[in-house]
């Protein structure tokens, strides 16, 4: 049973928002980076939350029940 667009667009957001979570601590006003660091999180950040905009739900291969997430371009993360 194939899975629907909104289950895999569930699915990637899961996904997404962990990546959101885990650099959260790079925009606080205390983080150790560079400003310059920051503006490199801060554009990667933006692109986690356009992709879901911009992904096109039928190249989401299925894994069985969940989504196959090696199937998606994420953004880099910075170094």
């Amino acid at each position: 049973m194939a899975l629907t667009d909104g289950y895999k667009m569930q699915e990637l957001r899961t996904a997404r928002n962990k990546m959101l979570s885990s650099s959260d601590w790079t925009q606080a006003n205390d983080s150790p980076l560079s400003d310059s660091k920051k503006a490199e999180w801060k554009t990667y950040r933006q692109s986690l939350r356009d992709m879901t905009k911009t992904i096109d739900v039928d190249t989401i291969r299925e894994n069985g029940p969940t989504i196959d997430l090696s199937s998606i371009t994420f953004p880099t993360k910075p170094s």
